[in-house]
């Protein structure tokens, strides 16, 4: 059989088993966290079991006892039938209480969903800005490498470009290890980014794609009731009802009876019907106690809301004024200082400088372009963080309008 040659072209430029690194959105990657994220199954597990747990009534189980009474004379058999009654507003309360629990947990599970989304969100941004920053020092150590090109032409007839030219030198070398630690800042990225969806980080190989800056308010207003603060709000509200539970352990609960036996040699059938009445306050230590433990848990229930309120709005304005400060100091690079250094960078392209004072100018020129470009990711990436831990306390509702 012939070889085909498109065939061995084609392999040639596509080799079997080589695969590309596979490119991402945001979207796409919160989706996917979403979805795989351990933590987030984990909470929703608890949200369920809590749900379930809120169901019904907390009513004790009837108890049902057979008997067989047998004497000389013959047999004789029946059955009882007992259930205890607690107290009407003790099971009214306790079921509010189990409800508002419930409730609490959703919040939290939403709370907890919000954060995770928050760490994924910078996750990706770290991986990004690691993959722009390689390609930025690139770039630096590209005009480097041109201008010391440029320097070695005058070596011989100068001594201080000599020394000029040692330095550039070692600057390259130096600029080495930046790249390498950016390399190394980029593995351990995506190492953080396969955590979040669950996969295994030595085949989690993707690219992250350009995304698109994040929005942000002046107005801390516009975040809505955090999930945090909603969460410890059920859970003082669950308190409440459990504290109108242990207020009602002095009422008394109540046992119903029913007992039936079937005629016998001494006496006919019979039914025997009782209702039991509980006396709490014989032992009055035991409802008291119970009382006591039970309002100091909502007033501690009552602080902790208290101190999440005073600790989130005290976060949500110091990271809103941050974000705004940061997003100002991006904008002015990237609209003023990063294209007035790029049309610097175009002039001193274009002229060949015959001294070291313009020797060093060309290089200073050449250099202030990327420089501003890594400073303008490093702005990005703290802009990023600050929003994405604002959003930690943004509710639901809000962050989809």
């Amino acid at each position: 059989m012939e070889n085909n040659p498109y065939i061995a072209i084609f392999l040639l430029l596509f080799p079997l088993g080589l695969s590309a690194s596979e490119r991402i959105s945001l979207s796409d990657y919160l989706a996917k966290v979403r979805e795989n994220d351990l933590e987030l199954k984990t909470e929703v597990s608890k949200a369920e079991a809590a749900d379930a747990r809120s169901s019904g009534i907390a009513l004790p189980p009837p108890m049902v006892a057979f008997a067989r009474m047998r004497d000389d004379a013959g047999t004789s058999r029946g059955y009882e039938i007992n259930q205890m009654i607690p107290f009407p507003t003790k099971l009214t309360n306790d079921h509010s209480g189990r409800k508002e629990e419930s409730r609490a947990q959703k919040e939290m599970n939403l709370a907890k969903e919000r954060e995770i989304l928050a760490q994924a969100k910078r996750a990706y941004f770290s991986l990004w800005v690691a993959q722009e920053k390689i390609e930025i020092l690139k770039e630096k150590k590209d005009i480097i490498e041109g201008h010391i090109k440029l320097s070695r032409s005058g070596v011989r007839s100068d001594s201080f470009l000599k020394i000029h030219l040692l330095k550039s030198e070692s600057d390259l070398d130096l600029l080495e290890n930046e790249i390498e630690e950016a390399n190394q800042a980029l593995r351990e990225s995506k190492v953080r980014a396969a955590e979040l969806v669950n996969a295994d980080a030595a085949s989690f190989d993707v690219t992250a794609s350009e995304p698109p800056e994040s929005k942000v308010s002046s107005s801390t207003e516009k975040t809505g009731l955090s999930h945090q603060v909603e969460s410890k709000r059920h859970t003082l509200e669950s308190f409440k009802s459990f504290e109108s539970v242990a207020n009602s352990s002095w009422l008394p609960d109540f046992t119903l009876r029913y007992k039936q036996m079937g005629p016998g040699s001494m006496f006919g059938q019979y039914n025997e019907a009782m209702v039991g009445v509980t006396l709490p306050f014989v032992f009055f230590w035991e409802p008291n106690a119970a009382s006591k433990d039970a309002s100091q848990k909502r007033v501690q229930a009552e602080l902790e809301l208290e101190q999440a309120e005073r600790r989130i709005e005290n976060e949500r304005y110091s990271l809103t004024r941050k974000a705004m400060s940061l997003k100002s100091q991006l904008e002015n690079i990237n609209t003023k200082l990063l294209p007035r250094a790029k049309t610097r960078m175009n002039l001193v392209h274009n002229i060949v400088p015959r001294d070291m004072e313009s020797l060093q100018d060309h290089r200073e020129t050449m250099e202030a372009f990327p420089d501003l470009k890594l400073k303008a990711l490093d702005l990005r990436l703290e802009f990023e963080t600050a929003v994405s831990e604002l959003e930690k306390y943004t509710s639901s509702e809000a962050a989809h309008e």
